[in-house]
């Protein structure tokens, strides 16, 4: 059996469902759980988010079949903010990988940020050490310490600016892109503590280098999360 991460999970004709899962050892997959939606189905209870579950498959196409799911734990509940901050990290994974391309990395990255999440952690040092850990495992990651103009390391007290697909590079007015300080950059890097300032310029940084990988297209989790929000203020 595999161990699997349920990503999402979508109805599917009259009592099944399609589901999304991050696997150990396969990568992303899609899978029909069929009759999961039946009052009685162990296999629909099994399908929750959050807790890693083991997973058994059939089939042969990019469509599998789910034969069976075991849940070890129930999975713990959660308040507004970490269930938004749970479907923005399932969105990503779902948006930036390919499907059955194993990447035992990403689920290492995966397991700690959702564990993270379990155990109440603040939000946006978690969430920025997802993002910066996420574009690791997948090979977009961004070298944080060095200049790219220069070659030289990134110094703390100065401000650069993040160019796709050529990296860091000193602020100026022409660039575009948000400002980051050096000291932001090499604490992301080293996954250090960031707070105040380093904060909001690591989710401005990352935020930028994810919607360029993104090609522009909106995340939905974002949408719910500022909806969520503007209701609670």
């Amino acid at each position: 059996m595999d161990i699997a991460y349920v990503l999402h999970r979508r109805r599917y004709r009259e009592s099944s469902l399609i589901v999304e899962f991050l696997t150990f050892d396969r990568g992303r997959v899609s899978a029909v759980a069929r009759g999961a939606l039946r009052t009685k189905s162990r296999l629909g209870a099994s399908l929750q988010p959050l807790v890693p579950i083991k997973v058994a498959f059939s089939g042969r196409s990019e469509l599998l079949t789910l034969k069976t799911a075991e849940a070890g734990a129930a999975a713990p509940l959660l308040d507004g903010p970490c269930t938004y901050s749970l479907f923005y990290m399932n969105e990503l994974v779902l948006r930036l990988t390919a499907p059955h391309d194993k990447n035992v990395e990403l689920f290492e990255v995966y397991r700690a940020a959702t564990e993270s999440l379990a155990r109440n952690e603040a939000l946006e040092p978690l969430l920025r050490r997802f993002e910066k850990r996420l574009l690791d495992a997948i090979g977009l990651g961004l070298t944080l310490e060095t200049d790219a103009d220069s070659g030289a390391p990134v110094e703390n007290k100065l401000e650069y600016r993040y160019v796709p697909e050529q990296g860091l590079m000193r602020n100026t007015s022409e660039r575009a892109g948000p400002r980051v300080h050096g000291d932001t950059l090499r604490a992301l890097a080293q996954d250090a503590e960031l707070s105040g300032r380093g904060l909001r310029e690591a989710k401005q940084l990352m935020r930028y280098v994810l919607n360029h990988h993104l090609e522009g297209r909106k995340l939905s989790s974002r949408k719910l999360f500022e909806a969520y929000a503007s209701g609670n203020s």
